[in-house]
């Protein structure tokens, strides 16, 4: 069964795949994974912080709390000043092995768009297999609006879809050490080939029948006079 720990790492895992800057931070009592990132979208300047934290259960009051705690934390490294140049987006995630109706019903509600800025809730049940959220509507276009729901979407997958990932990075066979190779032998040039040696090595009997050994110049050729440096 998948733990809300497990599912944690595979959005720390997103977090990073997706160029974020993956921090661990203290917030309220639980430690959360906060991913920052900054795009340009339609000449915006966009800051995302994705912030997630497992718990043993999701309440509404719980997600709002943990929101409202990861929005103060976002607004404190926001780039630039939030307004018509720059938007402050906070995706706000608790995981749990059960989230209640009121949680699911708060994270599912159409989320709040405040002037350069907005909220999402994210609330995910292992145990159930669900993720809650929010995901739809056109407050600023379509180009800002479908980069938050790709950004909420990707950093927070379908439970099922992270269990089959971890089961299939448990199917893997271990790496095994490679022993090292041996030295590859030099291969001779295309067209030499090896010359063997012709007549038997010294002491091993009387030698067949030698070639006939011409005189200087061998025949069919003139004698040649001196050449620039002497016979």
């Amino acid at each position: 069964m998948l733990t809300p720990e497990q599912y944690l790492g595979a959005v720390a895992e997103r977090i990073q795949r997706s160029g974020g800057r993956l921090n661990s931070v203290q917030i309220g009592p639980a430690t959360a994974v906060v991913g920052l990132f900054t795009e340009s979208v339609m000449l915006s300047t966009m800051n995302y912080a994705v912030v997630a934290a497992a718990v043993p259960e999701v309440t509404a009051a719980a997600l709002y709390d943990f929101t409202g705690r990861a929005t103060q934390h976002a607004r404190a490294n926001v780039q630039g000043t939030v307004g018509w140049t720059a938007a402050s987006v906070v995706i706000a995630g608790l995981v749990g092995q059960r989230v209640y109706p009121d949680a699911a019903q708060a994270a599912s509600a159409k989320s709040g768009n405040q002037f350069g800025g907005e909220t999402r809730m994210v609330a995910v049940d292992v145990s159930a297999g669900q993720m809650y959220a929010w995901v739809g509507g056109k407050f600023w276009g379509a180009a800002v609006q479908g980069s938050v729901n790709a950004k909420l979407t990707f950093c927070f997958p379908q439970p099922a879809e992270v269990y089959q990932q971890l089961q299939w990075q448990q199917a893997q066979p271990p790496q095994q050490h490679q022993p090292p190779q041996a030295p590859v032998q030099q291969q001779p040039p295309p067209g030499w080939q090896h010359q063997t040696p012709v007549g038997p090595p010294p002491g091993a009997g009387p030698q067949g029948p030698q070639p006939p050994n011409y005189p200087y110049p061998a025949p069919g050729y003139p004698p040649q006079g001196p050449g620039p440096y002497g016979q």
